[in-house]
């Protein structure tokens, strides 16, 4: 009687390892996925952050091609107004060009 009872608490123990066991590789194994889980959103943003990234690169080049359309455009027109002051005008085309940049680019960046 006493063998089978140490028999019967040797086999509860048994088991008992075995389930703490288990445990313990259900959760490495839970572990293992919820890292791959996570390695997979990571991508997934840095995904999502170029594609905005290229996107908004796409808008201020846009906005600064048009800012300089648009102060070319201003520049031909006050040259075509007074035509005898654009002989005499202390800046050249290149000048002109820079600082029309400079605004565009300090509009598009907000510097």
């Amino acid at each position: 009687m006493a063998r089978q009872k140490e028999q019967q608490h040797s086999d509860s123990v048994v088991a008992a390892i075995e389930r703490v066991l288990k445990t313990e590789r259900d959760g490495v194994e839970i572990l293992r996925k919820s890292s791959e889980q996570v390695r997979q959103r990571q991508t997934q943003a840095r995904a999502q952050a170029a594609a905005l990234a290229k996107r908004a690169d796409r808008c201020i080049s846009t906005l600064h091609a048009a800012y300089l359309q648009k102060i070319e455009g201003k520049i031909q027109q006050l040259t075509a107004q007074a035509p005898s002051a654009a002989a005499d005008k202390p800046y050249d085309a290149a000048t002109l060009a820079k600082a029309a940049d400079r605004v565009a680019a300090k509009l598009t960046s907000g510097a």
